[in-house]
């Protein structure tokens, strides 16, 4: 298991390597790799620095706990080895959670490894702001313009945070808390048990198993998760006064003011998680950390907000919504989602507020329900599933204190069924997840070749007009395009549809296509066997006026700009 020290300094190299970069690329208007390897080299710097200073008792780890590690490292190597791969002539992604998710990823790395613009406008928009938490995806840009493989640094970075966040839910709650992470879930096995197949446990779920739908497919948690909770560790140590793990004031300052680019909703619980602690240990000697790491926090951190909601400009999807879900107001939704999670916080709740709980106890068993209940009252985004964000610290925050107050004093043959019951549903949907035979086709390997040839004759940052899609190669590629995957554009709260309208008048090729391009910045477009299906009636009138810069059986890459000059029809 990774130790604290080296926890705490992978945590910090990262965190400042990757906010450095976000500076020096603010600076020089993309990434170079010069920057690229100062902000490394500074990272470094910081992370030994950070090992050195921190400190934490040694703990043991039992059988149970090795057993847990045995299975998250499987389950990691499982899931990052082949989070993308090549099979049979094609690209492949592991989940299907993970095919609409990847584009995004592939073209911010691709994008920013090869000199695009950063702070860009949003590239899969036109016209619109970017507003995005990109982190993860700039740290492997980075490394990318440094010269590592892009493939390879997707799935390094995966195996990497994958053990840092083991190590750090141990830190956190033991193994009870590993377990909670790895098999979360509710009463859904019972479709299993009923004869339908494993996969059954994710279907009509809302609460589905955080690994692999959040973890492996959303990359900023990779850093998020571990980072967060050993902030969390950190700090209930300093509340408690007890003996604990410990870090520095400034690494604690690296960990949280990063996060807002790293993962939106873990810094507005962190921030949440800093308030309570210092309310708590107000009137004693144990404020001064908190106070500290909340000042010097407040320039970086509010900076970093800044850019990630495009100078606070990205619309607010907050809105009231008892029941979470639309299905969310039957006892039965909450049962099947949650089994006996939430019973078993509401037994908490009593036994710590009736004299059985500390303060430090009490500060993150409230932390953690208030994070529940905002949760299951209010929606923070435009697809209510987007909640699970907040629901999963809220989540892990009751873990350790589930265990610890309740579970771990009964006898052991409560214990264990406790156990088995809480987690058997997401046990098989782990198992299910990570089939062998689960893998799923995002691109064909001979066009992603061939149209990435055909790319290099368009600049970096020019827009191209192509069919919006989560696997159109240019996406892939690191392209901006004029209308991407409409279900990144949703998430973000972005208003597509004029931009769509625009899209179809250019593609057409009816009356005033040239004012569409012009309106959208197209400059180039693409016309392949996706086009060919969106708009099987279009004209093409670019034919008689743009310049053909390349064409294959994969399709053909046009300069629009000859016909950009002349009257529209």
């Amino acid at each position: 298991m990774i130790g604290w020290r080296l926890l705490s300094a992978w945590l910090v190299f990262v965190a400042v390597s990757t906010v450095a970069a976000a500076g020096l690329g603010v600076l020089a208007g993309r990434i170079e790799p010069n920057a690229a390897w100062i902000s490394l080299i500074l990272g470094v710097a910081a992370g030994a620095a950070t090992a050195r200073s921190a400190t934490a008792p040694r703990q043991a780890v039992t059988t149970a706990d090795a057993v847990l590690f045995a299975v998250f490292a499987i389950a990691g190597l499982r899931a990052f080895l082949w989070v993308i791969h090549p099979h049979a002539g094609e690209l492949h992604v592991l989940s299907p959670h993970n095919l609409g998710d990847m584009a995004l990823h592939l073209n911010l790395i691709h994008r920013w490894a090869h000199g695009g613009a950063f702070w860009p406008d949003n590239p899969f928009l036109a016209g619109a702001p970017f507003a995005y938490h990109p982190g993860m995806d700039l740290w492997n840009a980075v490394l990318g313009a440094a010269g590592w493989p892009v493939f390879g640094g997707l799935r390094g970075a995966g195996l990497l945070g994958a053990a840092a966040t083991a190590a750090a839910l141990w830190r956190w709650g033991r193994g009870f808390t590993v377990a909670a992470f790895l098999f979360a879930g509710g009463f859904a096995v019972l479709a299993v048990l009923q004869g339908h197949a494993p996969d059954a446990t994710q279907q009509g779920e809302a609460w589905k198993n955080p690994f692999l739908t959040m973890f492996v497919t959303q990359r900023g948690w990779l850093y998020s998760l571990p980072a967060g909770l050993v902030l969390l560790t950190v700090w209930r140590t300093q509340l408690s006064g007890k003996e604990g793990p410990r870090l520095p004031v400034l690494a604690q300052v690296a960990l949280y003011a990063s996060m807002p680019l790293f993962n939106a909703p873990a810094f507005l619980f962190l921030s949440a998680a800093l308030a309570a602690c210092a309310v708590a240990a107000w009137r004693s000697r144990a404020v001064g950390p908190f106070v500290a790491v909340g000042l010097v926090s407040i320039i970086p951190a509010t900076w970093l907000v800044r850019m990630v909601t495009a100078n606070f400009t990205a619309p607010s999807a907050l809105r009231f919504l008892p029941g979470w879900m639309p299905e969310g107001g039957t006892l039965w939704f909450w049962l099947w989602n949650f089994g006996i999670f939430l019973p078993l916080v509401a037994l908490l709740g009593l036994h710590l507020f009736l004299g059985g709980g500390d303060r430090t106890a009490r500060v993150f068993y409230t932390l953690g329900a208030a994070t529940l209940a905002f949760c299951f009252l209010f929606v923070i985004a435009p697809w209510p599933w987007d909640n699970t964000k907040l629901i999963l610290w809220g989540y892990l925050a009751l873990a350790p204190l589930l265990w610890e107050h309740l579970i771990a004093r009964r006898p052991a043959w409560l214990r264990a069924a406790i156990c088995l019951v809480l987690f058997s549903s997401g046990a098989v949907a782990l198992v299910a997840g990570l089939d062998a035979r689960h893998g799923y086709k995002l691109a064909d390997l001979a066009e992603l070749t061939d149209v990435q040839a055909m790319l290099r004759k368009v600049p970096v940052n020019a827009r191209l007009a192509c069919a919006p899609g989560y696997d159109h190669p240019a996406m892939l590629l690191g392209q901006p395009v004029v209308m991407g995957y409409d279900g990144h554009l949703f998430s973000q709260g972005l208003d597509y549809a004029p931009v769509r309208g625009e899209l179809d008048r250019l593609m057409k090729g009816g009356e005033s296509w040239r004012k569409a391009a012009r309106k959208l910045g197209a400059q180039y477009l693409f016309w392949g066997r996706r086009e060919e299906a969106l708009w099987p009636q279009s004209a093409q009138p670019w034919r008689h006026c743009a310049k053909l810069l390349a064409a294959s059986p994969h399709g053909e890459l046009y300069l629009l700009t000859p016909c950009l000059l002349g009257e529209d029809d």
